[in-house]
């Protein structure tokens, strides 16, 4: 059984077979459906994105609190995989990569140099949590239309951005593996969409914003892996970085791989590396 409450869970679920008597999710909400609704099935957790976590026990993160009834943790890395594995000791923790990497389209030529721009959604106010960065680099985004194609995109909880798009005339995009086949360059906040986009072999461009203190050293994005693309610290730099970020340096390259390397324990084959664990595990 696959619970998935929003269809991009469903897309971290869709490729893996699991048995009759597992639920298989992808996020701590399910995870409470299933533990309601179905109290005897065995749960497996599909962690989404790329398992970034801020230093706490949130539950919708590694390491949370009350995710006690997971019997198997599949994640695309080995950061996550610490987290779940000093919280639950005796869950068994696996790391598989993310099925999402199996089919990201390339890029479609279509003569144009198209930048799109995506932003996560405000997932927290508690102290010391990330938020949007939209504020702080709108103008120097509707700027780039002055020298790029510019395309938008949002997290799908992002329920704003589609507005905010249109308002400011530029196309959005909502099908993220359609930004894939149209774009030449990604600039994002901190959404994991970045490091899918990056793990295509296309550079991305990475938004800082004022509230991203150094001091929060939470790994991956903030900070061991951000320099999966060139980082930018103030609007006036952004459409520079985007020219950069073009012209595929072999050190930005380099920096990319690396950054990758920290985020996804293997790039390709998640699915069914997921199915074999699975039915090890629940034999």
């Amino acid at each position: 059984m696959k619970v998935a409450s929003r269809p991009h869970y469903a897309d971290h679920l869709a490729a893996i077979d699991v048995p009759d008597d597992v639920a298989l999710v992808a996020s701590y909400g399910d995870l409470t459906t299933v533990r309601r609704t179905n109290p005897k099935k065995r749960i497996v957790l599909m962690q989404h994105g790329i398992g970034q976590s801020y230093g706490d026990r949130n539950p919708a993160y590694p390491g949370g609190r009350d995710n006690d009834a997971v019997g198997l943790f599949l994640v695309p890395g080995e950061h996550p995989a610490e987290r779940w594995r000093h919280a639950y000791p005796k869950a068994r923790v696996e790391v598989v990569g993310i099925p999402l990497l199996d089919d990201l389209p390339s890029r479609i030529p279509d003569g144009k140099v198209t930048v799109a721009v995506t932003f996560h959604w405000m997932t927290s106010s508690r102290p010391n949590m990330p938020s949007m960065a939209l504020p702080y680099w709108e103008k120097a985004v509707l700027a780039l239309r002055d020298e790029f194609t510019v395309i938008g995109h949002g997290h799908p909880r992002a329920y704003h951005l589609p507005r905010f798009w249109a308002h400011n005339g530029i196309e959005y995009v909502g099908d993220f593996r359609a930004v894939c086949e149209r774009a030449d360059v990604l600039a994002f906040d901190y959404t994991s969409a970045g490091y899918l986009f990056a793990a295509t072999g296309r550079p991305v461009v990475v938004l800082n914003s004022p509230d991203y203190s150094r001091k929060w050293d939470y790994g991956l994005r903030f900070w061991s892996a951000a320099d999966v693309g060139t980082q930018v610290e103030s609007p006036p730099d952004l459409a520079p970085a985007i020219r950069r970020a073009l012209e595929r340096r072999p050190e930005d390259v380099a920096a990319r791989e690396t950054a990758l390397d920290m985020v996804y324990g293997f790039r390709s084959g998640a699915a069914d590396r997921a199915t074999r664990v699975i039915r090890e595990w629940a034999a």
